[in-house]
């Protein structure tokens, strides 16, 4: 009824590519139980058509294959495929020897003219059949890994050391060495040095269409991971080799704004002649940069009243008050600084509007005592993050800090014999607190037993690799955000650093404090900020209220 496999041939033009059966190499033996390798071993070709029948590499291949316990269709096919191979290779002027993943690659997508007739080729499957040839090719010494590659994978295992010295754990250094080891083979495939290696290449890589694999070296990827962590590792791959001297900086230079120099200079006058800590030179820079300069320009001579009012009245309808204070006071120095050098008119100061702060509009938001126990209760002491989260919580509740005196704190800063601690405040002075016990022993504990032995003196450390200090307050408060959520505390509307702080002063004015010793704990250079927290105290509140008049009550 069906038209057999050998009369379709028979019909298709000798000139035609990869349409025809596929023949069976020499040497090899026909395995006639396999029905459907049967209809495929047909119209053998004359021995111009294929490489010197005398050859034992097929034969030995297809032994070896066998003693991998593979079934004879599978053989058959991996036997065909290494047969169109050795085919392949004389007509791209090569030979066995010099056989390589990147020859590999062109053999799976090559328009085929092969001497000989052979089955049309799918591009990945090929190259994985082809691939397992190599394997045996390099299982027996007959070729080896491109240098390239293996200098690459033993960059990638220095690499690799320096993870594990940093405390990285097993499961994610393995993640790390095969996304490097993969990364070397696509330089290789793509041609490419680790010289060329920049953020165009990197992106090259991340957008390929992966059929990447390199036997003894890297397994076929089945599933290429795209994301920003597979970028992340590459990108700290390609740092360390810029460390070690192997490659120069790869990062694109950003180029300064016109006015940095303009720029850098107020910053400078900021931090030598007004005493501005690095965080307020940090929050200068990121207003002039981001939001000033954008509008006004870069150039100063052009400033004028209309200009300054106008981007003023722009802002008042993006920002809130707080920060739009923050911004006329970041430009009105910039201004003062312009003048004093001659680039701007002096009277430009007085342009740039005062922006009306409602003091203390909202009542500070804490919890009661009870609550802030229930959080410190909340962290897991048998693991190293819970203990050094417990000490910074007890930090925070029992001295009312900040979470930038947490963030700053260093080893130097504790009097353990004195059971001291030195914070420093919102100004470059310092305050010396008493170091409650409870407090103390949560600090010794976690340096102790679970504080990540490096080089940096700072206090509290990031609890996974790489350790560092941590970034900054956000980090804090991320640590408070998690503890309500293990002490099933609603935070939607209550701060999270600063909930101690609040809580701290709002229950010792409840428990009949006097300002003066709360403006104390909490450093207030003036008692006015403190008595911001007297508005809470409902009971004091109670019994200093004059009754409404008319009042019959």
């Amino acid at each position: 009824m069906h038209e057999s496999v050998e009369h379709q041939a028979g019909r298709v033009s000798q000139n035609q590519r990869c349409v025809s059966p596929m023949i069976w190499p020499p040497g090899a033996q026909r395995h006639t139980g396999d029905r459907n390798m049967t209809v495929l071993l047909q119209k053998r070709t004359s021995s111009s058509d294929v490489p010197d029948r005398s050859s034992d590499v097929i034969p030995r291949y297809r032994a070896w294959l066998e003693q991998q316990g593979l079934g004879p269709g599978l053989i058959a096919l991996l036997v065909h495929t290494a047969w169109h191979l050795i085919t392949w290779l004389p007509v791209c002027g090569t030979g066995i020897t010099a056989l390589d993943i990147r020859r590999i690659a062109e053999f799976a997508s090559h328009d085929c003219a092969c001497p000989g007739r052979f089955r049309p080729l799918q591009s990945r499957c090929a190259q994985l059949r082809a691939n397992r040839f190599l394997t045996w090719l390099l299982d027996t010494g007959q070729v080896a890994i491109p240098a390239v590659i293996v200098e690459g994978g033993s960059t990638v295992d220095a690499f690799i050391s320096t993870l594990v010295k940093q405390g990285y754990s097993h499961s994610t250094t393995r993640r790390y060495s095969h996304a490097c080891r993969h990364f070397v083979v696509w330089l290789y495939l793509a041609d490419l040095t680790q010289d060329q290696i920049d953020n165009g290449v990197i992106q090259r890589f991340l957008d390929h269409d992966c059929t990447c694999a390199c036997p003894h070296f890297l397994p076929p990827v089945k599933r290429f991971d795209r994301s920003s962590t597979t970028r992340a590792q590459v990108e700290q791959f390609a740092d360390f080799l810029v460390r070690t001297g192997v490659i120069k900086c790869w990062r694109e230079a950003i180029t300064p704004p016109p006015c940095s120099d303009l720029v850098n200079g107020f910053l400078d006058w900021m931090r030598c002649h007004r005493g501005a800590r690095e965080s307020t030179i940090c929050e200068y820079d990121r207003i002039l940069h981001r939001k000033v300069l954008p509008v006004l320009g870069h150039d100063p001579t052009f400033y004028d009243v209309r200009t300054i009012r106008a981007a003023f009245a722009h802002w008042a309808h993006i920002q809130s008050s707080s920060t739009l204070s923050n911004t006329a006071t970041a430009l009105r120095g910039y201004v003062r600084y312009l003048a004093v050098n001659g680039l701007c008119r002096p009277a430009l100061a007085d342009a740039v509007p005062t922006v009306r702060r409602q003091r203390a509009a909202d009542l500070p938001r804490y919890v009661s005592e009870a609550a802030v126990e229930a959080l410190i209760a909340s962290c897991n002491t048998a693991t190293p993050a819970g203990m050094r989260d417990r000490a910074i919580l007890l930090l925070l509740a029992r001295l009312a800090l900040r979470a930038g005196d947490v963030v700053a704190l260093r080893l130097g800063d504790i009097d353990w014999e004195q059971a001291r601690i030195r914070v420093g405040g919102k100004s470059r002075r310092h305050d010396v607190l008493p170091l409650p016990q409870d407090a103390g022993d949560a600090v010794k504990t976690y340096i102790l037993r679970s504080r990540p032995r490096i080089h940096n003196d700072v206090v509290f450390l990031r609890a996974h690799p790489p350790y560092g200090a941590l970034s900054s307050g956000a980090a804090i408060s991320s640590i408070v955000r998690r503890a309500m959520g293990r002490a099933g505390i609603d935070g939607a509307d209550l701060p999270a650093a600063h909930l101690f702080r609040h809580s701290r002063a709002t229950n010792l004015l409840r428990g009949g404090a006097s300002l003066q010793t709360v403006a104390t704990l909490l450093r207030h250079q003036s008692i006015e900020t403190t008595t911001l927290y007297a508005r809470v105290d409902t009971p004091m509140l109670l019994e200093v209220a004059q009754p409404w008049p008319g009042d019959v009550s």
